[in-house]
C-alpha cells in the first residue's frame, strides 16, 4: 500500500508539473465521457428497436438461470481493481481511456448494424448501478452484439501489465462470459467476438504508448 501511495503522489505530481499533458489529459477525459454519454443515449433510444432472434446451439444445451448478482460482483470487482491499478499510471490511464471509448463506439455501431434481440426466455440482467445511474431505470436488453461486459473486462486485461491482475481478470471474464450466455442475456457469438474488438482497440489506441512508457509496475517498485 505504501508503494502504491508513493507512486500515486510521484506520478501525479509529474503530471501537474507538465501543464501541456495535464490539459490533454483533462480534454481527453471530457471527450471520452461525452462520447460515452452520446452512445448511452443511442442505446436508450434503441431499446425498443426490433431485431433478429438467433438460434444459438450452445444455449439449447441448458435452461436459463439468473446469474445477475455474480455477474455484477465480478464485473465491478474488475472495474474497481483496474481503477486502483491504473490511477497510479496517468499515461496508461490517458491512452487506456481512448481504447475503452473506442470499444464502446464500435459496439454501438455494431448494435445499430446488427440488430438482435435476446431469446424469448431470456432473463433480464439486473445491474443496480447501470439501471439506476446510466439507464434511468429503463430496461435495456437488445444491446447484444457484442457483449459489453466481456469487452470491458478484456480491455482491462490488455491494458494491465501486472500478470497477477491479468490472471485474476481472465478468470473473471471467462466466468462472466459463461454466465451471460447461460442467462440468455447474450448469444455465444456476442461473447466470442468481444475480445477481438477489445484487442483491436488496444492495439490501435494504447499498445505502443503503454509499452513505451517508462513507468514501472507499482508492484515491483521498492521504497528506500
Amino acid at each position: 500500500m505504501k508503494v502504491w501511495y508513493h507512486n500515486l503522489k510521484v506520478n501525479w505530481k509529474e503530471v501537474f508539473s507538465d501543464r501541456k499533458f495535464l490539459v490533454k489529459f483533462i480534454l481527453n477525459l471530457v471527450l471520452c465521457y461525452s462520447i460515452y454519454m452520446l452512445g448511452v443515449q443511442f442505446l436508450v433510444l434503441n431499446r425498443t428497436r426490433p431485431g433478429v432472434v438467433l438460434d444459438d446451439p450452445i444455449q439449447r444445451l441448458f435452461t436459463p438461470y439468473n446469474f445477475s448478482s455474480p455477474i455484477f460482483l465480478l464485473t465491478y470487482a474488475c472495474i474497481v481493481i483496474f481503477v486502483i491499478y491504473v490511477i497510479v499510471r496517468p499515461h496508461d490511464f490517458y491512452y487506456g481511456a481512448r481504447a475503452f471509448t473506442a470499444v464502446f463506439v464500435v459496439r454501438v455501431a455494431f448494435i445499430y448494424l446488427v440488430p438482435l434481440t435476446p431469446p424469448p426466455n431470456s432473463i433480464l440482467l439486473k445491474d443496480p448501478f447501470l439501471d439506476s445511474v446510466i439507464w434511468g431505470n429503463m430496461s435495456i436488453s437488445n444491446d447484444l452484439f457484442f457483449s459489453g461486459h466481456v469487452a470491458d473486462i478484456c480491455t482491462f486485461i490488455f491494458l494491465c501489465r501486472s500478470s497477477h491482475l491479468r490472471n485474476f481478470m481472465i478468470g473473471c471474464v471467462v466466468a462472466v462470459a459463461i454466465m451471460v450466455v447461460w442467462q440468455y442475456v447474450h448469444y455465444t457469438a456476442d461473447v466470442i467476438a468481444a475480445p477481438f474488438f477489445s484487442y483491436g482497440a488496444y492495439v490501435l489506441f494504447a499498445k505502443r504508448h503503454i509499452q513505451e512508457s517508462s513507468v514501472p509496475d507499482f508492484s515491483s517498485v521498492q521504497l528506500n
